[in-house]
């Protein structure tokens, strides 16, 4: 049977899948780096805000300065946390698509006969080697 042509049909189909979900992948990613970036870039702004008004109203108008200094420290250090813990999951993936990745060595071609010393066979002596010597033999003309 000729199954060149089956091979090859198998072999043209399946990288085209592979890159097509490579490349939902790849735009998945750019999407939501996008779309955290921004939410980054809107909460940088509104935490900023949040901290100029306690520093105008608390602070510096004089009602409660104490209680607006830890407010203040309290905002700065749950944005750093949210951070740390952004950047913390972040390298947890990509460790696990760093194992998940297949080694390098495995992507060539080996070629096993290169491999295997050809040697001639000697075959192991058994309990039973040459016992049908022992038996009787009968001429075919005799019987």
């Amino acid at each position: 049977m000729n199954l060149e042509s089956t091979a090859e049909t198998l072999q043209a189909w399946t990288p085209t899948e592979d890159l097509k979900l490579a490349q939902r992948e790849r735009r998945l990613e750019l999407f939501g780096g996008i779309a955290f970036g921004g939410f980054g870039i809107v909460l940088v702004i509104a935490v900023a805000g949040l901290i100029y008004t306690i520093l105008t109203k608390m602070v510096l108008g004089g009602d409660q300065p104490w209680a607006g200094v830890v407010l203040i420290n309290f905002l700065l250090f749950a944005v750093l946390s949210l951070v740390y813990v952004i950047f913390k999951e972040d390298l947890k993936e990509r460790r696990k698509k760093a194992r998940q990745a297949p080694p390098s060595e495995l992507e060539s071609p080996v070629v096993t006969g290169k491999l295997l010393e050809e040697k001639e066979f000697e075959s192991i002596p058994t309990v039973i080697e040459d016992t049908t010597d022992l038996l009787p033999v009968r001429m075919k003309d005799e019987g």
